[in-house]
């Protein structure tokens, strides 16, 4: 029984269809359906595609442990409930039999062989539109790369899979690519994705779209420290002049999920296909995890993002700090995956590693306007490189506390084992996840990382 482990992360064929299709529901391995069947015209092509935006949904990850889950490994979230490997994330007790760890990697395979089948089937119907075919080919390419992002963001070395595996011993050979090849393809995807996609809005920014496609292309140098990219891609999205930042904060973080100008891609949600966000957060829901004083006391006087995070202070208890950022517990909030402060705190931090420190600095301080606090004066309040980078990673943290981006702004810009360190609870290995010892049993070729 032990192959079968490997069978859901890299061997799950498409979930054909929307979470509410009636037709097109089966999940089995490839070598037990035939996909030949399933995708043969645009209008089975649109469900499996709406089934690979639905595997984002799992509650392993945008719909929970991706976004909570790697929070509570920060400085910025406590555990406060009951979940065993949430208390050792909190802990930075990793371990590869961690279920958290699991899910978020199994699930992620499984939503990249969704879009595998797309990109292998789509281009041999015979009776598609070539323009319907480009937009859901450029859609599966964008989600692609957003996948793979994901898995080297949290683990390095991942394999790289691009076809469906043919059958289990196939799946069971797979190995690990190194980072370089991982940025590599998610480069390749997101061109691929920038040429098959039209240009215009999406009102709705709950798919994949050329605009997020510019966007995430900036987001994926800056992680490479490719500044001149991440400038260039960034500008062009501010020059497009399709997104703005909200005036507003609460009206990017609705409670139905009301698309803003600030969206760029949000991952959707309903009360039937719901997220834990506010249900694992919030007092009326399970309280699984809470703010910590730290980042509470983090907020100047008049920060409306404190107002969007937090309660009124007599409404605190006293086992914890819950986050409003999420407003209800029935979970029917879209989950941001990119939007547009992200771009311009993007700019900032690639024009201030340039030296271009002024211009840094502006975009720094359109965030800082919206959120009702002074801006910074370069010059006098920022003098240096270092005071404007440290300034940007300080913006950072507060307008994204709790979406799930502080863990991977300590790692990249290598502060994790400087911040995180000092607890005594945070090993310099720990920077990379273990990976989950199932894929480890059933994949003999896979190399674990070290420390685990």
């Amino acid at each position: 029984m032990t192959k079968q482990r490997l069978v859901p992360a890299l061997l799950t064929a498409i979930a054909l269809g929307a979470c509410n299709t009636d037709e097109l529901l089966n999940v089995l391995p490839v070598d037990e359906i035939s996909d030949e069947i399933a995708i043969v015209d645009a209008k089975s092509a649109r469900a499996a595609l709406a089934g690979a935006y639905s595997s984002l949904q799992s509650g392993d990850l945008y719909g929970g442990d991706w976004v909570l889950w790697v929070d509570v490994l920060t400085d910025d979230v406590e555990h406060t409930g009951t979940f065993g490997s949430w208390a050792d994330g909190d802990l930075h007790n990793f371990r590869p039999q961690m279920g958290s760890i699991d899910g978020i990697w199994t699930n992620s395979y499984g939503g990249i062989n969704r879009v595998n089948l797309l990109i292998q089937k789509v281009p041999v119907i015979e009776t598609i539109d070539a323009a319907d075919a480009n937009d859901i080919l450029g859609q599966a390419y964008g989600l692609r790369a957003l996948h793979y992002f994901n898995l080297v963001r949290a683990w390095g070395d991942v394999p790289l899979v691009l076809v469906p595996p043919a059958n289990l011993e196939e799946a069971a050979q797979v190995s690990r690519d190194p980072v370089s090849a991982v940025y590599g393809q998610i480069e390749s995807d997101l061109a691929q994705a920038g040429s098959l996609l039209s240009s215009g809005s999406n009102d709705d920014h709950t798919f994949i779209t050329a605009g997020f496609v510019t966007a995430f292309e900036a987001k994926v140098a800056l992680y490479q420290q490719d500044w001149l990219t991440a400038v260039s891609k960034a500008q062009q999205v501010v020059a497009s002049g399709e997104y703005s930042l909200v005036t507003n904060l609460r009206d990017a973080f609705s409670a139905d999920g009301n698309p803003s100008a600030e969206d760029i891609f949000r991952v959707a949600f309903t009360t039937v296909d719901w997220n834990n966000q506010g249900y694992y957060y919030l007092y009326e829901g399970r309280f699984e995890q809470g703010a910590t004083q730290e980042i509470y006391d983090l907020y100047e006087p008049g920060d409306l993002r404190f107002e969007l995070n937090f309660p009124h202070p007599d409404d605190i208890r006293s086992d914890g700090i819950e986050v409003t950022k999420y407003p209800t517990p029935i979970g029917s909030e879209d989950i941001h995956v990119l939007r547009y402060a992200d771009v311009l705190l993007i700019l900032a931090e690639a024009l201030a590693e340039q030296n271009e420190l002024s211009d840094a600095v502006g975009y720094l301080n359109q965030i800082r306007a919206r959120a009702g606090v002074s801006e910074y004066v370069f010059g006098t309040d920022l003098v240096s490189q270092q005071d404007v980078l440290d300034a940007v990673y300080l913006e950072r943290r507060l307008e994204f506390a709790f979406e799930g981006e502080r863990w991977h702004d300590l790692v990249r810009t290598g502060r994790a084992v400087a911040v995180l360190g000092p607890s005594g609870r945070f090993e310099p290995h720990e920077v990379i996840w273990p990976i989950p010892v199932g894929e480890m049993d059933t994949a003999p070729n896979l190399v674990q990382n070290p420390g685990y």
